[in-house]
């Protein structure tokens, strides 16, 4: 199989919940996130993702964590009298990390879904569309519509740490991405405009991209108590083709020759512009920086702490997805407490700042602040093998973009995972 075929066929699989990170970036890369998200200055399996540099800190042998997250979620959009709401969960959202380590050299290795804002399905279309049909003279929006969307980037990444001291060690890496979003649906207006008296808004958008990114990191490991973690990605060309054929052909079935005026309208629309066969150019997936300490205050007690930062300012972005943008942050706790030999507890708490904004939040891309509370617990079975179990709610904060349409999101999300080591 091609490259880009098992690239796509994983895809399908991995398509998730946007729940923390910013823009398009998801930070849930593995179960033990769902525990505590301030990982980025822990020493462990997760470190292939969070703290590369740090994997070499590890004992030496070759160990393999395995992922699944499932994520229960509501999302819903209001204007006026309208209420649209998806409850699509993802049901199966896998992660793999493999880390060998032998001396001062580590190998790491990840595959997860790196960004994306997953599958929604919307019975009854997007706020949007009454707002359109509030233009229309007649009757304007009608029932019977629908729209479906899925955005995932699946990627691979993998590199090499190494030890240059008794404190410190580096690593770098690169990340290969396979990005696509989709929106696919139909809206129905009434207008005296039409010679039928009907509108059919019909939208099937496909946008790929393909595109590598960096990874450099660095660890600060000064005695077996204290850690320090850094990470650095580039960001990440994505220029996007879009293959969008129904739209047009649609209002000019149902609108004869007024076919192109109403598509030119909606066209002004920015939750439908970037769908659009015009819509093909760069989305960027920013660079970001990351920062982490954990410190064991004593023999039961480690404490955690971490902060991701994305630069979206400085992000291309020749569609306008990220006009009037920020950039974002996000600031995170943990701890965990060793019961026993075999139990271990964790819990945290993760503050977010997507950097959004009322101008930017459209029916198709509205990424909310959040506050996320994570616990979990993790079982020692064999000195070769242990077992997670991790749960977080995502609380996201209602907003209003400048057309008062009212945006709200709720995710409980649930982990498993298995480390295993050879």
């Amino acid at each position: 199989m091609k490259f880009k075929q098992q690239l796509m066929l994983l895809g399908i699989v991995l398509s998730a919940n946007a729940m923390g990170g910013s823009i398009d970036y998801l930070s849930q890369q593995d179960a033990e996130y769902l525990a505590h998200p301030a990982m980025v200055g822990k020493i462990g399996v997760s470190g292939a993702y969070y703290n590369p540099a740090g994997t070499v800190w590890l004992e030496d042998g070759t160990y393999i964590q395995v992922n699944n997250q499932t994520h229960l979620k509501e999302y819903s959009m209001e204007h006026g009298d309208y209420k649209f709401k998806s409850d699509k969960p993802s049901p199966v959202v896998p992660s793999l990390q493999i880390v060998k380590k032998k001396g001062d050299t580590a190998f790491f290795f990840h595959a997860g879904a790196i960004a994306g804002g997953g599958s929604v399905a919307y019975s009854g279309g997007i706020a949007t569309f009454p707002e359109i049909g509030d233009k229309f003279p007649g009757k304007g929006f009608i029932n019977g519509s629908t729209i479906h969307g899925k955005s995932y980037y699946v990627a691979f990444q993998g590199g090499i740490a190494r030890k240059f001291s008794e404190t410190w060690s580096g690593a770098v890496g690169l990340r290969l991405i396979d990005a696509e979003r989709k929106f696919k649906g139909e809206g129905n207006f009434e207008t005296v405009l039409s010679p039928t008296g009907k509108v059919k808004f019909d939208i099937d958008s496909e946008r790929t991209a393909f595109g590598v990114a960096g990874i450099f990191g660095l660890n600060y490991h000064p005695n077996d108590r204290f850690n320090l973690g850094m990470r650095y990605e580039t960001e990440t060309k994505l220029d996007f083709d879009n293959k969008e054929h129904n739209l047009k052909n649609g209002f000019n079935s149902s609108a004869g020759p007024l076919g192109n005026f109403f598509y030119n309208y909606i066209s002004k629309d920015p939750a439908i512009k970037q769908w659009m066969a015009e819509g093909s150019g760069k989305r960027n997936l920013p660079a970001m920086a990351a920062i982490g300490a954990s410190y064991r205050a004593t023999d039961k007690l480690t404490l955690l702490a971490s902060g991701n930062y994305y630069f979206i300012k400085e992000a291309s972005d020749d569609l306008g997805n990220f006009d009037h943008y920020d950039n974002g942050y996000e600031v995170a706790v943990g701890l965990d407490y060793q019961l026993n030999e075999k139990w271990t507890l964790m819990t945290g708490y993760q503050y977010t700042d997507t950097g959004a904004n009322e101008k930017t939040y459209t029916d198709t891309d509205y990424v909310l602040d959040a506050n996320m509370y994570s616990a979990g617990v993790k079982y020692k079975y064999s000195s070769q093998l242990e077992l997670m179990a991790t749960y977080s709610y995502v609380d996201y904060i209602n907003d209003k973009n400048i057309k008062n349409i009212r945006y709200s999101k709720h995710v409980d999300a649930f982990g498993l995972g298995l480390i295993y080591k050879f």
